[in-house]
C-alpha cells in the first residue's frame, strides 16, 4: 500500500492529477496514494481547503491531463479564492489553445517546474524524451498569452545533477522573462531514491549558489529557496530560508534546533534526509 501523506484542508493543495507524461527521477509523489478522483470528490475537498485558506494550489503528478481542469478552476473561482494556482511541468502549454483556455479561466497563477537550461540535463531528470523542448514551448506560449497582474513562476528542482550549474540555469530563465523563481531542494521523499546521493544533493553545498543567484538576480526576480533551512546558510543569509508550507511528518528537530531564532518558522530537517547525509553540516 502506497503512503498516505498529506491530510485534505491541512495545507492549500488539492492533489488533483493521478498520472503524469514525465516519469523524473525524483518524483515526490510515487509512494503517494492518488486514486482517480472525480469531479464532485475534488469539488467537496476544495470546500474544506477554502475554510482554512484563501489560496490553492492544484498539483499533484500532471493536473492538466485531467479533462476537467478548467472545471475544476472554475469552481476554485465560486468559492472566492483568492489566489487559484497550478502546478505544473508545462507540456501542455505547448499547445496555444490549451494555453489560452486555461489563462481565460479563474486561474490566477502558474508554476512550472524545471530541472535545466538544456533538454539534455532536463530530459535527463524527467526521463521523457522532448520534455524540455515542450515544456520550453510551453513556457514562451504562457509568457505571450498571459496578462501583466498574471503570476508565473519558475519551481527549479535542484538535485545533486544540476545544482553545479544553478547560477547559469537561473540566468537562462531570468533571460526568458520569469520575475518569480522558486528553488526547490529535492529530497529522499521517494523510497527508489532514500539512499541515493547520485540524486540528492547535500543542502549545504546548494546554499553558497543560493547567495549567488540571490546577489546577481534578487533586485529583479523574488527568489523562494525551499526545504533550506536557516542553519544550511552562513549567519548573514540565513533571511533567505524559506519553510515549506506542506504537511511533512517526516520532519524532525536536531539538537541546534532549540536555540535557532527560526525555530518558529521551521519544522526541522526531514528524518530521510539525515538518513542519508547525518546533521554535521548544520551549524547556527
Amino acid at each position: 500500500m502506497k503512503e498516505k501523506y498529506y491530510t485534505v484542508g491541512n495545507s492549500p493543495f488539492l492533489y488533483a492529477g493521478y498520472e503524469c507524461n514525465n516519469l523524473c527521477i525524483f518524483c515526490f509523489e510515487a509512494d503517494r496514494e492518488f486514486p482517480q478522483k472525480s469531479t464532485k470528490n475534488l469539488k467537496k475537498e476544495m470546500k474544506i481547503i477554502r475554510k482554512n485558506f484563501n489560496f490553492i494550489n492544484i498539483m499533484g503528478q500532471e493536473p492538466t491531463l485531467r479533462k476537467d481542469i478548467i472545471e475544476l478552476i472554475d469552481y476554485a473561482k465560486e468559492l472566492k479564492f483568492k489566489d487559484i494556482s497550478i502546478t505544473t511541468n508545462g507540456r501542455m502549454f505547448a499547445y496555444p489553445d490549451f494555453t489560452k483556455n486555461i489563462l481565460n479561466s479563474g486561474l490566477t497563477q502558474i508554476g512550472l517546474t524545471m530541472m535545466g537550461k538544456t533538454a539534455k540535463m532536463h530530459d535527463l531528470h524527467t526521463r521523457a524524451k522532448g520534455s524540455f523542448d515542450q515544456a520550453l514551448m510551453g513556457i514562451k506560449n504562457i509568457m505571450k498569452y498571459k496578462n501583466d497582474n498574471f503570476s508565473f513562476l519558475l519551481n527549479l528542482m535542484v538535485t545533486q545533477k544540476n545544482y553545479k550549474d544553478l547560477v547559469e540555469i537561473i540566468d537562462f530563465y531570468v533571460g526568458l522573462g520569469f520575475k518569480e523563481i522558486n528553488v526547490g531542494h529535492i529530497m529522499p521523499i521517494n523510497r527508489a531514491i532514500t539512499k541515493s546521493k547520485s540524486i540528492v544533493a547535500q543542502i549545504s553545498k546548494v546554499t553558497p549558489y543560493l547567495v549567488k543567484c540571490q546577489k546577481k538576480h534578487g533586485n529583479e526576480v523574488k527568489f523562494l529557496f525551499v526545504e533550506y533551512p536557516a542553519c544550511s546558510f552562513s549567519e548573514k543569509y540565513r533571511h533567505l530560508s524559506f519553510p515549506c508550507l506542506e504537511e511533512n511528518p517526516d520532519k524532525i528537530r536536531i539538537k541546534i534546533c532549540g536555540k535557532c531564532e527560526y525555530r518558529d518558522k521551521c519544522a526541522g530537517i526531514g528524518k530521510s534526509y539525515l538518513n542519508l547525509y547525518g546533521d554535521k553540516e548544520f551549524k547556527i
